[in-house]
């Protein structure tokens, strides 16, 4: 039985294709090799024309794959997305370079070996792109204001405002009487705070009026911490639950996953893995903090925090975590069983009650 498989190599201005076949006999080889230029689409659209129906492609899913796969899905043919950290250890002990890269793409494919990733829908990434331009605006203003308070600091500058940024402490911030300089460059600031803030605002009114509030939706905005937005984060993020059979690998995949460093008998310090879903990770950690701050904060997920925190002394950014991994699960839970949160699961039938002494 002969097969065919596409290596695709992607770059900014151009991709080198590999083209190979499995023979009968197990063999691997290459029968073309192409470079296409990624200006000329006509030129990609007829070379790609000439495959047949069906074909696999192999590409890693780095800078740009997007508008590759959504043309090899027009054209008909059947792209796979690689995850490059996997892809870069399978390929440790072997030659770079691009032909090299798009030959070693296909042929893993071919092999069975090749560490395949969700390829989201259009729909699903175009979501996305708002979701995460809104969170990367709010990651700007932050900075912002990190840089209106350290600008305080130089100067020596206390306040007693729990809130800098609010409506007291903005008339403060206005009436100070700085040097010339000093007040220029917060004057700038503020004035950027502000333009930022609104744009916010509007994403967030356009995704109140346009983006439809599913089941899934309903169900993740009863989890505390989880509002609206944050609920559509989740929900474009994970996009398609069936993929993570366990629970654990929604943990692994949200980043959240503490990984040890130990040798023999050193126990080193557990960190989370740089290697995740990074718009989730930050969502999750986002409604940890909003639980946090609730009234409404369950007695569990508040002892956790207690207890890594030291009554909220110390580790707070950890505990936090631990928090944002706690609810990664309640999301997971909660999508699947369809049922909405509650502190204290449903007793089952046919349970005995436990007996207090």
């Amino acid at each position: 039985m002969t097969a065919i498989a596409l290596g695709w190599d992607v770059h900014r201005k151009f991709s080198q294709v590999s083209v190979q076949r499995r023979e009968d006999n197990g063999e691997i080889r290459v029968i073309e090799r192409v470079r296409l230029e990624h200006a000329d689409r006509e030129a990609m659209r007829s070379w790609l024309a000439r495959l047949d129906a069906g074909a696999a492609v192999a590409l890693e899913g780095a800078f740009g794959w997007q508008w590759i796969a959504d043309l090899l899905a027009e054209l008909g043919l059947e792209p796979h997305l690689g995850h490059p950290p996997a892809i870069k250890v399978l390929a440790k002990n072997e030659a770079k370079g691009d032909r090299c890269d798009a030959d070693r793409l296909g042929r893993f494919y071919l092999k069975g070996i090749f560490p395949e990733s969700y390829l989201a829908t259009v729909e699903v990434r175009q979501l996305r792109e708002r979701i995460r331009y809104r969170a990367a605006i709010v990651g700007l203003r932050t900075g912002v204001k990190n840089r209106i308070q350290a600008l305080l600091h130089r100067l020596g500058l206390l306040h007693d405002y729990s809130d800098l940024f609010g409506k007291g402490g903005r008339a403060w911030l206005d009436e100070l009487k700085l040097p010339a300089a000093s007040r220029a460059v917060l004057d700038g600031q503020l004035k950027l705070m502000d333009l930022l803030t609104d744009l916010i605002q509007s994403i967030e009114a356009w995704m109140k009026r346009h983006l439809e509030a599913d089941e899934i939706v309903r169900l993740l905005e009863t989890i505390p911490g989880i509002g609206l937005i944050l609920a559509h984060v989740i929900r474009a993020e994970i996009g398609e639950l069936a993929r993570f059979p366990r629970v654990k690998q929604l943990v692994s995949y949200s980043g959240l996953a503490p990984l040890s460093d130990d040798s023999a008998d050193r126990h080193g310090r557990r960190r989370i893995s740089p290697y995740c879903n990074h718009s989730l990770r930050w969502a999750l950690i986002e409604a940890a903090g909003i639980a946090l701050r609730s009234r409404h904060l369950p007695e569990r997920l508040r002892r956790l925090y207690n207890r890594l925190s030291h009554g909220g002394r110390s580790n707070k950014a950890q505990a936090r975590v631990a928090v944002a991994r706690e609810l990664c699960e309640v999301v997971y839970v909660v999508w699947k069983k369809g049922e909405a949160y509650r502190e204290h699961p449903r007793v089952r039938p046919g349970t005995r009650p436990i007996a207090h002494a």
